[in-house]
């Protein structure tokens, strides 16, 4: 009898880059470990982190004010003028939004060590990230039951200097950065302090470092330890107004060491006790050859037929998924970034990942991420409300295409990507929670209220027809894509179809007393065309040319 497939993987040597870090999350916190002996280097990140970058005093980030003009685009754009909708703005820039950033790095900066015998581990059940070498370990996780990041460092003769340090690539110059040391019982208190340019906003990040032996002395911007044999380290950054309490959180920090069991397996407890239930519901066995399921993971990857891979990338994901699920659901780059300046801000695209990156929870039997995609999609439902008043000037809710988890408002688009014509995302983000409640048998009142406001979105948009008698979606955008012979804004672009039948038809399953009418609404609508590539056409309005 074999072993079964391995819920963790390894490398044999530090990770040169944050984007090869091993990760650990909790929904909330993030962790990215590189694993260095000689400068053990632990990014923090928390999902509130986004750099404020407003202009125009903020008016910017307000859905446009076009629903008196929108009868006079559809009409154009229905009589043939197939760039009609290119003016439909209100003449604003391009404003991106707030981007996803790192807090800072946990850095222990010891003396010599070389790299005899060096691993470094990531364990999907436990979430610890692990790298030993000679007689040395550092272990770290992130706690889903008391919210901190937790690091232990165990050796012979610990001599190092521990600091807070923002210098990430790309921070602004102009971060206002203010640090912060104490001596305590246990060993030390460190605090930095980060004002974002030109903004009363602020992050502030504390670490109680508990000492066992040796020397604790402070070394301005940190601390020095000599001689220990272990440092537990709890660090926690919160986003905020004003001043955070350093000295109320040192002491919220210090009181999860009171144990009478060594705290880091006490806090470890606490925090297996949630994540290796949801962790372990599902795994995937397909029986592969024992000895590529010991390969680390950079040699498996060069294998790309190995079934071992495949087990290996089924555990990751799910892992990533629950760790990255929590406060919100996962951002583009899940709940870790290294980078200030993370590709498309690093941010919730809404008109395809977030959906793609949220959907496999109900099979992958993790209702924690589709409780935080759930907590998310009602709290931008105001905003969404917003944009359908302001643009279509219509009942119900419209998904912006990109959000930084605070704005739910349309505002992120340009005469090229002219998102906020996009109607698709209200229904696309609530299928998977439309998924959890078929997966789980029952309906869940928090969804059909939202499935409800959908509707009647749609009964407030879908007015125009077209020469057939049939319902036209007018304007309508396929994201990134324009017809070959039109301007972006167009007509019944096969998402849009789709996305307005879907929600119709699923509303009238949520809502018998309307079932008759959404029905009927959603029957009169087109079907979808094929082009003469014998292709799903990307527009079911005849005329319009594919761009493949």
């Amino acid at each position: 009898m074999t072993a079964g497939p391995v819920h963790g993987t390894w490398e044999p040597r530090p990770a040169a880059r944050w984007e090869d870090a091993f990760l650990c999350g909790n929904g909330r916190h993030g962790a990215l470990v590189l694993g260095d002996p000689d400068d053990d280097r632990t990014v923090v990140t928390h999902h509130t982190l986004v750099r404020p970058n407003d202009d125009a005093g903020g008016r910017h980030r307000l859905p446009p004010l076009l629903a008196d003009a929108l009868p006079d685009v559809q009409d154009r754009l229905l009589s043939g003028d197939l760039t009609a909708a290119e003016d439909f703005t209100d003449g604003r820039p391009l404003q991106w939004v707030r981007p996803f950033h790192p807090a800072f790095r946990i850095r222990l900066r010891h003396q010599a060590a070389g790299l005899t015998g060096y691993r470094r581990e990531l364990d999907f059940a436990t979430g610890e990230a692990t790298a030993r070498h000679g007689g040395r370990s550092s272990r770290v996780f992130v706690s889903r039951a008391d919210d901190v990041i937790v690091q232990h460092v165990t050796g012979r003769d610990l001599t190092l200097r521990l600091s807070l340090d923002h210098r990430l690539p790309n921070a602004p110059d102009d971060l206002r950065v203010g640090h912060g040391a104490v001596l305590t019982p246990e060993g030390v208190l460190l605090s930095l302090r980060a004002r974002y340019p030109g903004s009363d906003l602020a992050y502030t990040g504390v670490t109680v470092a508990a000492v066992t032996g040796g020397r604790t002395e402070l070394a301005p911007p940190g601390a020095r330890v000599t001689g220990a044999r272990s440092i537990l380290l709890l660090t926690r950054v919160l986003r905020h107004t004003g001043e955070a309490d350093v000295v109320a959180e040192g002491r919220a920090l210090r009181d999860l060491l009171a144990t009478d069991e060594p705290a880091y397996d006490t806090l470890l407890a606490r925090h297996l006790a949630l994540h290796r239930t949801a962790y372990e519901r599902v795994t995937l066995d397909l029986a592969a050859e024992p000895a590529e399921r010991a390969l680390p993971g950079t040699e498996l990857l060069a294998r790309p037929r190995s079934t071992a891979l495949l087990e290996r990338l089924f555990a990751a994901g799910r892992y990533h998924l629950l760790s990255a699920g929590g406060l919100f659901p996962p951002r583009l780059t899940g709940l870790w970034t290294g980078d200030w300046d993370t590709a498309w801000s690093g941010a919730f695209t809404l008109d395809a990942n977030l959906n793609l990156q949220t959907a496999s929870a109900a099979a992958a039997a993790l209702p924690e991420v589709t409780e935080s995609l759930a907590c998310f999609i009602q709290g931008q439902l105001p905003h969404w409300r917003d944009n359908a008043r302001a643009v279509f000037g219509a009942r119900g809710v419209v998904a912006p295409a990109h959000t930084d988890g605070e704005s739910g408002h349309s505002y992120h688009f340009s005469r090229e990507y002219p998102l906020h014509l996009w109607t698709a995302g209200a229904d696309w983000l609530l299928k998977p929670l439309v998924d959890h409640d078929e997966t789980y048998g029952a309906r869940t009142p928090r969804t059909a209220a939202a499935l409800a406001e959908v509707a009647d979105f749609y009964e407030d948009f879908l007015t125009r027809t077209g020469p057939d008698g049939r319902l036209v979606v007018v304007p309508s955008y396929s994201p990134e894509n324009r017809p070959a012979n039109g301007g972006w804004g167009a007509l019944n672009a096969a998402m849009d179809l789709s996305a307005a039948r879907h929600a119709l038809h699923t509303a009238a399953a949520y809502h018998p007393d309307r079932a008759d009418r959404l029905r009927a609404l959603a029957d009169r609508l087109p079907p979808h065309r094929v082009n003469a590539d014998g292709a799903l056409a990307e527009w079911a309005w005849p005329g319009l040319e594919d761009t493949y």
